[in-house]
């Protein structure tokens, strides 16, 4: 059965309403008077339910204070330019704005990250980048944040240095399922273990990845299951390959799909094979060049070399039929769904 509206919307990213997204430059005039107001601070990668949790929290604090709810984050991710070597992430930077935008915030604050601004400490980046643009008069991060150089600015540290100057910083306890802490570092563990429900729980929604649908090889259609190959941007995390059920969007209309990860080995030498590709269930006709977004709901079946086609055809109809079992046998269109 297909899921609801809000459900499919938490899985797309999309959102009925949106605050204003503001990019600054490190110690850019502003051309308006600071306002006041109560902010959280992260990179808010995947903004899974410990982000929705802070968020949350900022924006009861901001109400009960009379003052505006603002979401400060980052652009580049910071351990883009100061990392080892930058984690796969869980969502694009625009995706990440249009969450944090819909998320009950009235501001979302984008900070350019480079590494001059990697060099300020805390006292500096509260002075020179925020202060132009807001009087912050608390602060909400999780209790494991760093700022600054080299991490050097913890809560405490913050905390100590705003304390005289009328800035409350709140440090709050890290959210955990089944006694582990939720992070998107964790989340990233379980996508590539091909774990998507674990990461469901987690993201407080199923796991989904934006591309755009491209020609392919088309063995698919030859055999009686036409698949869509999609082209993710750089640097997204897929999950461990391997076959999932799952969902698509195409314009305004949701799809059945069952998806395959990774370089299919029967025809890894074949011309034209993708690295993601899904058989929308209920869909014909011509949509390469079409933006798509697939959301993971269950894991399977791992990727494996086939004895023969008559295999190969058996085993992809039978993965079909199961997701056609769980969604139904053709596209919703969203506004139709209660």
């Amino acid at each position: 059965m297909m899921p609801d509206r809000a459900s499919l919307y938490r899985d797309f990213l999309m959102t009925d309403v949106a605050a204003p997204v503001v990019s600054v430059t490190r110690e850019e005039v502003p051309v308006c008077e600071p306002v006041d107001a109560v902010i959280a601070i992260g990179a808010f990668d995947g903004f899974h339910i410990g982000h929705r949790a802070l968020i949350s929290q900022t924006v009861e604090d901001a109400r009960a204070r009379g003052l505006r709810a603002v979401a400060v984050t980052f652009d580049p991710d910071p351990d883009r330019v100061v990392g080892p070597g930058p984690a796969p992430k869980l969502m694009t930077v625009e995706d990440r704005l249009r969450v944090l935008a819909g998320s009950g915030v009235d501001e979302v604050l984008v900070v350019t990250f480079d590494r001059e601004l990697a060099a300020y400490d805390h006292a500096a980046f509260f002075e020179r980048v925020l202060a132009p643009r807001l009087r912050v008069h608390a602060v909400h991060v999780g209790l494991d944040f760093r700022l600054g150089r080299g991490g050097a600015s913890s809560v405490e540290v913050i905390r100590a240095w705003g304390a005289p100057r009328g800035m409350d910083v709140v440090g709050h306890d890290l959210v955990s399922l089944a006694g582990e802490v939720v992070c998107s570092t964790r989340i990233r563990t379980m996508l590539q273990a091909g774990d998507v429900e674990g990461a469901c729980h987690a993201l407080g929604r199923h796991y989904a990845v934006r591309g755009t649908i491209a020609s392919g090889r088309g063995q698919g259609t030859q055999m009686g299951f036409p698949t869509a190959n999609i082209e993710v941007p750089e640097r997204i995390l897929m999950p461990a390959d391997g076959v999932y059920a799952g969902l698509a969007l195409v314009g305004d209309t949701v799809w059945p799909a069952a998806i395959n990860v990774g370089l299919p080995p029967t025809f890894a030498d074949a011309a034209g094979s993708a690295h993601l590709e899904a058989n929308l269930i209920g869909f014909s006709g011509d949509i390469r060049g079409s933006d798509t977004v697939l959301a993971f709901c269950r894991y399977l079946r791992p990727s494996r070399v086939f004895a023969n086609t008559e295999e190969l055809i058996a085993t992809v109809l039978g993965n079909i039929e199961s997701v056609r079992e769980e969604f139904g046998e053709s596209g919703v269109r969203l506004h139709d769904l209660g």
